[in-house]
C-alpha cells in the first residue's frame, strides 16, 4: 500500500525554515534560493490543506498550525537522522576511521599501525590528525585519541596511558648553558601550545610552581608553537628548554637528540584517552580489535606512567 506523504522536500524546507525562524537562513542550509524554499512550502500547505506560514512584506512566522506541525517534523527528522547514524556506524566493521593528535600519530602511533594490520590483515585503517574535538554524528569516523580531560559528551572514553613531564634540552644546549630550575627563567624556554591550559602542568609556570621553587627570574617563554612536534624538533635544534611529555620525546631521548637534566618529574595533567561514540558500546568488529591492540601497545610504551 502506498505510504501516503507530502513531497519530502517541502517537508525538510518546512523543517528549515521551523529551526532557523526564517526563510533566508533556511535557503542557505539548504543551499537553495529563498524564492524555492518559500515554493516547497506552499506545495505543503496546498497538498495538506493548512496554513503553516504567516507571510508578510517584512517577516515570516508560524502558524499555531505550524508551530504543532513543525514539533512533530522535529521529532520524526530526529528519530530519522539517529536512526540511518546508527545503521552507517553498523555497516562496515572491517574499517577503522582514528582521528589523533598530530603529534601523538607521528611519534607513537605510526610505527605500530603495520603491528596491527599484520595481525588483522581484513581489517583497515584511515588515519586523520586533527586537533579538533570529534563530533561523532557529523563525520564519518569511528574512534579518537585525545589528550585532556577524559570527558566527552555522547562518548565513551577509557585512558590509554599517563605519561611524565619535565625540562629536557639538546646535549649541545646543555653543554652552553648548565643551570637550575631556580634559575631556568633566564634560559631560553620553549612553549608548547597544543595541549592544557595556563593552570595545569603543561604549562612553564604552573610546572615550576607544583616544585616549589621561586624562580630567580620571571618564567616567560621566548618561542611558542601549537604542535609538539615542532616544539620538539626547535628543542632537538638547540633553541632551550622544554616541557617535555615522556611519549612524545621517548624515541628522541634514547637517540640522544634530547636530554633530561634533573631528576624533577611530574605525571600530566592532561592523559591521553580513547574516545568512540556511545552508540557503538558493546564493542564489536575492528573497533573492538584495534582498541584492544592500542591498550597491549599502551602498555608496553616507554615512557608511560607505571
Amino acid at each position: 500500500m502506498m505510504r501516503k506523504l507530502p513531497p519530502l522536500n517541502s517537508l525538510r524546507s518546512f523543517d528549515a525554515i521551523a529551526r532557523n525562524g526564517s526563510i533566508s537562513k533556511a535557503a542557505l542550509e539548504l543551499k537553495v534560493s529563498s524564492s524555492a524554499v518559500s515554493q516547497q512550502v506552499s506545495i505543503l500547505e496546498d497538498w495538506m490543506g493548512v496554513k503553516f506560514l504567516k507571510r508578510t512584506s517584512n517577516k515570516t512566522s508560524l502558524t499555531r498550525e505550524g508551530v504543532e506541525f513543525a514539533n512533530e517534523i522535529n521529532s520524526v527528522f530526529d528519530t530519522l537522522e539517529k536512526n540511518i547514524f546508527h545503521t552507517q556506524k553498523k555497516v562496515n566493521h572491517n574499517e577503522i576511521k582514528l582521528s589523533i593528535i598530530p603529534s601523538l600519530a607521528t611519534r607513537w602511533l605510526i610505527n605500530r599501525l603495520p603491528i596491527y594490520s599484520a595481525l588483522y590483515p581484513d581489517y583497515s585503517v584511515m588515519v586523520e590528525a586533527s586537533f579538533d574535538l570529534v563530533d561523532f554524528t557529523k563525520k564519518e569516523l569511528t574512534i579518537a585519541i585525545r589528550s585532556g580531560a577524559g570527558s566527552y559528551s555522547g562518548c565513551q572514553s577509557e585512558k590509554l596511558f599517563d605519561e611524565y613531564i619535565t625540562p629536557v634540552c639538546s646535549p649541545e644546549y646543555w653543554k652552553k648553558n648548565k643551570t637550575s630550575l631556580v634559575e631556568i627563567g633566564a634560559c631560553s624556554l620553549l612553549a608548547d601550545h597544543t595541549f592544557g591550559k595556563d593552570e595545569t602542568n603543561l604549562n612553564w609556570t604552573s610546572w615550576i610552581a607544583r616544585e616549589g621553587i621561586i624562580p630567580s627570574t620571571k618564567i616567560q617563554p621566548i618561542q611558542f608553537y601549537t604542535d609538539s612536534n615542532l616544539t620538539i624538533q626547535a628543542c632537538i635544534n638547540g633553541e632551550g628548554f622544554m616541557l617535555g611529555r615522556s611519549i612524545l620525546i621517548n624515541e628522541e631521548l634514547r637517540k640522544g637528540g634530547l636530554i633530561e637534566p634533573f631528576k624533577e618529574k611530574q605525571v600530566s595533567d592532561w592523559p591521553y584517552y580513547i574516545v568512540y561514540h556511545s552508540i557503538n558500546d558493546p564493542l564489536r568488529g575492528a573497533l573492538r580489535s584495534f582498541i584492544e591492540w592500542l591498550k597491549r601497545e599502551a602498555a608496553k610504551t616507554p615512557g608511560i606512567v607505571r
